[in-house]
């Protein structure tokens, strides 16, 4: 499948502003998370043309991280399977709001046992903090596509 220009933009502009926003923000990493770049894992749920642009967004931003090439390899692991079940798969038909519990869930478990293997702070520790997290960014992504301008520009 050829990608047209103005798709190889996007995904290249979508992927720049999920690392700037990533690296931008100390609380990207850790057991607790405030990644405002997950703002941007609300668009696959709509348009699933954007998930690449995420997750070249995630692979790159991660390899930046604390844990290198371990949290590029669970990041793209979490998102990937997240949006193997939202957005291409068995769950593509829920609202999208239930898509991003799903996705979030899906973060908090497979970044929670990254962090486990990588500090040893006990899964139940940083599964919440993983989650309530990634669901609040997501969340405001959700809302901010259904209930705004920006509704019109995916």
């Amino acid at each position: 499948m050829e990608m047209k220009a103005k798709d190889l933009c996007r995904t290249a502009l979508v992927a720049a502003l999920y690392v700037a926003l990533t690296t931008l923000n100390p609380l990207s990493w850790g057991a607790v998370q405030l990644r405002v770049a997950n703002i941007l894992c609300a668009a696959p749920l709509f348009k699933k043309s954007y998930a690449p642009a995420v997750l070249l967004g995630i692979g790159i931003a991660n390899a930046m991280s604390p844990f290198g090439p371990m949290d590029v390899l669970f990041g793209l692991a979490a998102e990937g399977v997240a949006y193997a079940l939202v957005v291409w798969g068995p769950l593509k038909w829920l609202p999208a709001a239930l898509k991003a519990f799903v996705l979030s869930l899906c973060v908090a478990l497979v970044i929670g046992v990254e962090l486990v293997l990588m500090t040893g702070v006990p899964l139940w520790v940083v599964c919440p903090g993983l989650f309530v997290g990634t669901f609040i960014v997501v969340e405001a992504g959700v809302f901010l596509l259904e209930h705004s301008p920006l509704r019109n520009v995916i």
